[in-house]
């Protein structure tokens, strides 16, 4: 999943500073987080996980709408790249996978 995910960025030119990740629990698994269940409104779309370039600095990093972000999170990325691969490999982890990158 990491690799085909890595692949269609490179792909696919996207320009937008505010990127949206759309999540799915992994079939047949349940979704675990390390204080107990993620956030069942990522996957119905009524929260969602920005990852978003600040423009002072260059340097990408992922917001809620609503909530505070798990502590692994909470880091800054260089490209854009980085920060898809910490994502994937963070929920990858909790049973979860990123089905689209909405621009």
């Amino acid at each position: 999943m990491v690799t085909q995910l890595h692949e269609d960025i490179v792909k696919k030119k996207m320009h937008s500073n505010d990127r949206v990740l759309s999540l799915v629990p992994i079939e047949g698994k349940s979704s675990v987080a390390t204080n107990g269940l993620v956030d069942p409104r990522l996957f119905t779309g009524e929260n969602k996980l920005h990852i978003v370039r600040d423009p002072m600095n260059s340097m990408w990093f992922f917001k809620y709408e609503m909530g505070m972000l798990p502590e692994p999170l909470k880091q800054r990325f260089t490209t854009f790249d980085r920060a898809i691969k910490h994502a994937t490999e963070y929920f990858k982890k909790r049973n979860i996978e990123i089905k689209e990158i909405i621009e």
